[in-house]
């Protein structure tokens, strides 16, 4: 073994390397430029859970302890108050407000304590607390469940009516607005999937295989011919399209058919949806390939092109965590 043979070639790699500015930009420059776009997001503070408590308790006296009157729906709404360092935004509303906001979205799930919220919790020994979720995300569902169960041990902590060897049980009456309780985390993730994986197979495809035109000298061939570069374009585009459409339409098909993911709504408005990301994917894959001199150089853009615009996702127009 020959350590000057060894050393030779990796200079020879090194020099080839460094006299490529393009692949150098794309080394050291990209995830630079990824790196900073995730730090911002990263430290932006996320969406809270938006709660709101409609408040119809009226009070109940003690059993014991000289009749004292206390009014659990109140203890309760000041507990859950107090849980705000859990990332949870909580406004005590109206039943027709907080079922409107729930409506528009602008709500993750109401609270509802009836008038005799008190009195059926120290005659039953138990809380039952009714909730309606929002249920486009199903992690509020089981974040509402522990924070509930903590501030109700806190709202009945200091009463006499818990000083036995267990604190009441919490019952929580759950209802959805939309979806249900076998919603999970793929149902909640899989909008986003879709777009993501259209956009990045179609955008490898299509800057790969215009490379490859070039490479191999089709497209100067193309240009001493009598068709024009604009004809030349939209060929391609609709060359490249025709997969686009397959793959959204395979993609979608499998999301539902094979992962059985839940759906509200029309299916034909997520394929339109998913259709244009893949058309854009097709742009961008032409529009970058022009920058890359072989397949190595493409593979590189992945990073600046694909997860630069997942991280983005919700600048322009929010979109809830």
């Amino acid at each position: 073994m020959s350590l000057h043979r060894i050393f030779t070639l990796a200079r020879r790699v090194v020099q080839q390397l460094l006299s490529d500015r393009r692949t150098m930009a794309l080394i050291l420059v990209v995830p630079l430029v990824v790196l900073t776009v995730v730090g911002v997001l990263v430290r932006l503070e996320p969406t809270g859970v938006r709660l709101a408590v409609v408040l119809e308790d009226t009070g109940a006296a003690l059993p014991i302890g000289g009749g004292e009157e206390v009014n659990l729906g109140q203890r309760l709404t000041d507990s859950l108050g107090d849980l705000k360092n859990e990332n949870l935004e909580i406004n005590v509303l109206s039943a027709d407000a907080a079922q409107q906001q729930l409506e528009d979205s602008k709500l993750d799930a109401i609270i509802t304590i009836p008038p005799d919220f008190s009195t059926q919790t120290m005659q039953n020994r138990a809380l039952n607390i009714q909730v309606e979720y929002e249920g486009s995300n199903p992690r509020v569902s089981r974040l509402m469940e522990t924070l509930l169960n903590r501030a109700a041990v806190q709202t009945l902590a200091s009463l006499s009516v818990v000083n036995t060897e267990s604190a009441p049980p919490v019952h929580l009456e759950s209802t959805y607005r939309y979806g249900g309780p076998e919603f999970d985390g793929l149902d909640y993730l899989a909008p986003a999937l879709i777009a993501m994986f259209a956009f990045m197979f179609v955008f490898i495809l299509t800057s790969v295989a215009f490379l490859r035109e070039r490479v191999a000298g089709t497209l100067e061939r193309l240009q001493v011919t009598p068709i024009r570069q604009n004809e030349i374009i939209l060929g391609y585009m609709l060359g490249f399209s025709l997969f686009a459409l397959t793959q959204a339409l395979i993609v979608l098909l499998y999301v539902i058919l094979g992962l059985k993911v839940h759906y509200n709504g029309n299916l034909m408005v997520v394929f339109v949806v998913e259709l244009l990301l893949a058309l854009m994917a097709v742009n961008l894959g032409i529009f970058f390939s022009t920058f890359a001199r072989n397949e190595f150089q493409v593979v590189q853009f992945i990073p600046l092109v694909v997860v630069t615009q997942v991280f983005l996702s919700g600048a322009l127009w929010s979109v809830d965590d």
